[in-house]
């Protein structure tokens, strides 16, 4: 049994920072990553009947309010892609809503505007509004149109049924965003290459201290230190950082000290269940839209064989069924566009190292996300999933990762226990 100085647990974006920045302290780190590539949920892949790369996970960067992403984009030299088909969600004027689709969004800022996003328990002055958002929006008469409108925007956001997530995690990205407004519209680019280039260029730094192929089965905090164990092997770590999807966590044996509310997100999960496909297609304008409850977010590119069109919806039954109703529903929305045959994509809630897409927190969960980012060393928990301002994005992955590290570090060097604060 190999004995180690830190074993960092999941090669996403934000185990691969967490690494790089340990070693660059001075510390041993091995990555356990279960694929056989990094990037976890970050995945770019070549569309060849497009003849472009497209992303099937994280994809969009908006450079305003993305900072840790752009500050990592310019150590590796990598830029972002012009846009060539429009940001990524369908703004819409003021002047086009509705009254009561103004007076939702009027009091969404009100809300928001109050919510301190730096506050670790950022969420405790608003478990009144912890509810569903289907409960929430039950309060106010919107039509058709206006619903339709605000249910595709938000599931742009959090990429789960609107019975399903909090209203809270909703009030959250409008904060950290400055608003509805600038939530619902913000410039987003995508990253050149696509968005993992970017994890590869940060694996390039720790490229020999990466472990692929090795899904960890079990993490237990032992006197010896953390016992991490798989099908490749066992190590016994100092410190072990995990950087995994929440969603995964209840398919390994957990013996770690953590709280029961963070004991109950670990067994349920979040809810993110967002399909996302690409299909190849022919078009004059590149198709922008956006609809409810099929094809919810539509955008596309230019490849050099053909169109590549995107759209996303809530996963339900399944991947594949919400993805085939979706494409269906495209062509009736846009009928100058034509599908072709060839289609790609990753159907993340089944996949067995994500289970689910980015976080979307059910009611009552925020206390139990708040104290597995706290969970004090040995073992650190990090990750998109459980980063206090930008949970979901790449650039929560990134802050948090570096949290995490910063935490390690403190505790090896100087036995602090710092809390969580990415």
């Amino acid at each position: 049994m190999e004995s180690i100085e830190i074993a960092v647990i999941g090669a996403g974006l934000a185990g691969l920072c967490a690494a790089r920045d340990l070693r660059e302290l001075g510390h041993q780190v091995v990555v356990l990553e279960a694929r056989d590539r990094v990037g976890g949920r970050t995945f770019s892949a070549p569309f060849d009947a497009a003849g472009c790369t497209v992303d099937l996970g994280a994809e969009w960067v908006a450079p305003q309010h993305h900072l840790a992403v752009m500050s990592e984009l310019k150590r590796y030299a990598i830029e972002l892609d012009a846009p060539d088909a429009g940001a990524a969600t369908v703004a819409s004027d003021s002047h086009d809503l509705t009254p009561d689709l103004q007076r939702l969004l009027a009091h969404c800022d009100q809300l928001a505007a109050d919510i301190d996003i730096h506050r670790p328990d950022w969420f405790s002055p608003w478990l009144r509004h912890d509810v569903s958002l289907a409960e929430f929006l039950a309060d106010f008469l919107l039509d058709g149109d206006a619903s339709c409108f605000f249910l595709a925007q938000a599931f742009a956001l959090q990429g789960a049924a609107p019975a399903n997530y909090s209203m809270l995690n909703l009030l959250h990205e409008f904060a950290a965003f400055g608003g509805s407004s600038e939530a619902f519209s913000a410039a987003e680019y995508r990253i050149a290459g696509g968005a993992q280039s970017l994890a590869d260029a940060i694996a390039g730094e720790t490229q020999q201290t990466i472990w692929l192929k090795w899904p960890v089965e079990s993490i237990a905090s032992t006197e010896d230190g953390v016992l991490i164990t798989g099908p490749a092997g066992a190590v016994v770590a100092k410190v072990a950082i995990i950087a995994l999807p929440v969603n995964v966590l209840r398919f390994i044996e957990l013996d770690i000290p953590v709280t029961e509310a963070a004991l109950d997100v670990i067994r349920c999960g979040h809810v993110g269940r967002a399909a996302k496909g690409w299909a190849a297609a022919t078009f004059e304008t590149p198709p922008e839209s956006i609809g409810w409850p099929q094809a919810v977010e539509v955008y596309a590119r230019r490849g050099a064989r053909a169109g590549a069109v995107c759209t996303f919806a809530v996963a339900d039954p399944n991947h594949a069924d919400a993805l085939s109703a979706s494409w269906h529903a495209l062509e009736t929305r846009d009928p100058d566009m034509t599908l072709l045959e060839a289609t790609l994509s990753h159907d993340w809630v089944e996949d067995p190292y994500a289970r689910g897409t980015w976080l979307s927190a059910a009611p009552g969960q925020f206390q139990g996300f708040k104290d597995l980012a706290d969970t004090p060393p040995p073992c650190v928990f990090v990750g998109g999933d459980i980063s206090r301002r930008w949970y979901g994005w790449m650039e929560g992955a990134i802050t948090s990762g570096r949290d995490g590290a910063d935490r390690v570090h403190q505790f090896l060097e100087h036995g602090r226990c710092l809390l969580a604060n990415g």
